[in-house]
């Protein structure tokens, strides 16, 4: 295992699953050995997003020790390895501990993505505890920031420091900017994600956007977030505008 990177955020609806996904499979573009991992037990959406409606065994099955992790993961016809958890709600009340998750991950390979529950319930706050980096997802308003702010001082009670903010769905001018979000938090923005009808559309097609649209402006966005946390380097594709007319 390199290292266990958790995509959090201090509210539901952010499109912190959204994030995991396309950033998982945009480092795996790069050459890199990515699985995201949905530990968002009680309200699990990362395989739902991805298509994956039934499946066999889930990471519920490797925290119980009934299976090895590396049992519970599942191909994306992008690319993209998945450990979802199950729907289940024989689950709900399991909240694993952070040695007992941190151990179970530790069996997998390369780099770790982990949708992580929203806000600082018990379960979320097992992740953070789990996590070797955390990036903290937030929309570009009010609410959203300040809960966003908890997550990041409670990350700094317990001695992690975040990599950074990124802010996702940006619409227009009505809304707090990068220097506010920043001020607000004390905290880099190292993201800035566009609102962008292809997201939607690339839901409704559970793939990825940066395989479904890789040229729309919120994949050129995840894929460029990805390099920066990888450490590669990253250039935007040639004529982008071209190739968004034509890709339509």
């Amino acid at each position: 295992m390199e290292k266990i990177i958790g995509i959090v955020s201090g509210k539901g609806g952010v499109g912190k699953t959204t994030l995991t996904a396309n950033l998982s499979l945009a480092m795996t573009q790069f050459g890199k050995d990515v699985v995201a991992v949905d530990v968002d037990l009680s309200t699990s959406n990362l395989g739902l997003q991805l298509g994956f409606y039934q499946f066999p065994l889930g990471l519920q099955d490797a925290l119980d020790g009934n299976i090895s992790i590396l049992n519970a993961i599942y191909t994306h016809p992008s690319g993209l390895k998945v450990i979802p958890a199950s729907i289940s709600l024989n689950y709900i009340t399991k909240n694993p501990t952070p040695y007992r998750l941190k151990s179970v991950l530790s069996d997998l390979n390369g780099i770790i993505l982990i949708d992580s529950p929203p806000g600082l319930r018990e379960d979320a706050l097992l992740v953070l505890k789990a996590c070797d980096d955390i990036v903290v997802v937030t929309n570009p308003e009010i609410p959203a920031v300040t809960d966003a702010l908890k997550v990041i001082k409670v990350a700094r009670e317990m001695g992690k420091e975040p990599l950074g903010i990124v802010v996702n769905r940006i619409r227009d001018k009505f809304e707090l900017t990068t220097e506010e979000i920043e001020e607000m938090c004390d905290l880099n923005v190292i993201g800035r994600i566009p609102e962008d009808k292809d997201v939607k559309r690339s839901m409704f097609e559970k793939t990825p956007i940066v395989d479904l649209k890789p040229h729309s402006r919120a994949a050129v966005e995840f894929a460029r977030l990805a390099a920066a946390i990888v450490g590669v380097e990253y250039s935007s594709p040639s004529m982008l505008g071209l190739r968004r007319l034509f890709s339509r």
